[in-house]
């Protein structure tokens, strides 16, 4: 019969024990405990030291228990089994480096479907104060509302306005605009878009800069001209491979925009396999500015997300959410945010992109 060794870590009554108090006394001293119980500065002293040479460490869940406050952050972001998520490490750290600045935890749920709402909320429940969704994906209405009676959330790049919950996004539109005016610049005519899921609002937005930048040139554009597919370097490898396989030499793009870094990724890696140089067979143009975007060869011409600066700042309206007292350091980059967070409701927050000029794009040949 298996039998289950107690654990040598001492316990609250070992720490009595050995300061000659109560238990209750030891734990006003160590878990900051709510209770009638007054210590003295003497007892104080004495439950501090036999801690002390006891090498007690408090248990993070009672206190949390006892404080309603687990200082913990959740994080829930969907990630490809298939593919490396780059935007989610750029996020992450964001958020990492948020969290240990406010010395709290974090644990990453990672979702293969939003439509297991007990697996989700399961896994939080009683881990975490609040919830950060990394989820440019359709979350139907039920499901935000049910996240939201469990927990305060926070979305990034949710896919449109959610009531009464921070949404940080970026403006698409424009992002797109900035790189296919840049390929127009270079003398590029014969543009295709590689765009995201079609039912993403912000691969739609990224799809509609596309289309405003050539008729701003007076480019007629064409819906050939855009390929749906998903935000992974799988997708971008097979696409570029069919227009390949499907068009004559004469017929191919001398530029593509990418809808994020990963399906550019995977098309440079499939021009190279076909003898296709980067840039001068084929421009390439991503969106994000990913670590990865500055080690490819060549680096990579790309749209800056400040992907890092919003995973920081979900952290931080997040602490403001639980705490209304607490101010975020990035107070003043919040359109209508002053005084308390309990004064300002929450806001579909844009953050503006960039282009980033590297090394792959030049003028077609």
């Amino acid at each position: 019969m298996l039998t289950m060794k107690r654990s040598n870590a001492p316990t609250l009554t070992d720490i009595a024990r050995e300061a000659g108090c109560t238990p209750m006394a030891a734990s006003v001293v160590l878990n900051n405990a709510t209770s009638s119980t007054r210590v003295s500065a003497a007892t104080r002293t004495r439950i501090l030291d036999a801690a002390a040479r006891l090498h007690y460490r408090p248990n993070k869940a009672a206190q949390g228990l006892l404080n309603r406050r687990m200082n913990a952050i959740g994080v829930v972001c969907w990630l490809d089994k298939g593919d490396v998520n780059v935007y989610f490490m750029e996020v992450f750290n964001g958020i990492l480096a948020a969290a240990v600045r406010n010395q709290q935890n974090t644990t990453v749920y990672s979702v293969s479907n939003w439509a297991d709402q007990d697996g989700l909320i399961q896994f939080f429940d009683g881990r975490v104060d609040g919830m950060i969704l990394l989820a440019p994906f359709n979350l139907d209405k039920p499901l935000i509302e049910r996240l939201q009676h469990h927990t305060p959330i926070v979305m990034i790049h949710g896919n449109g306005s959610i009531p009464e919950t921070w949404n940080l996004d970026v403006d698409d539109e424009d992002g797109a605009k900035q790189a296919v005016g840049h390929l127009l610049d270079l003398g590029h005519t014969k543009i295709v878009h590689f765009a995201g899921p079609d039912h993403l609002l912000g691969a739609r937005r990224r799809a509609a800069g596309f289309m405003a930048a050539l008729k701003s040139r007076s480019i007629v554009p064409h819906p050939s001209m855009i390929y749906y597919g998903e935000f992974t370097t799988n997708s971008g490898r097979e696409r570029v491979a069919s227009m390949i396989d499907t068009l004559s030499p004469e017929e191919l793009p001398t530029a593509i925009f990418c809808g994020n870094d990963a399906i550019a990724f995977g098309c440079m890696e499939v021009l190279a396999e076909r003898g296709i140089k980067v840039p001068d067979g084929i421009s390439l143009v991503g969106f994000d500015d990913s670590l990865v975007a500055r080690m490819t060869y060549p680096p990579l011409t790309t749209v800056r997300q400040p992907l890092t600066t919003m995973g920081e700042h979900a952290v931080e309206l997040l602490l403001a959410m639980l705490d209304s007292s607490y101010q975020p350091t990035c107070a003043e980059e919040i359109p209508g945010f002053s005084g308390t967070a309990s004064e300002v409701k929450p806001v579909h927050l844009i953050y503006p992109t960039n282009l980033v000029n590297r090394g792959s794009t030049t003028i077609p040949r």
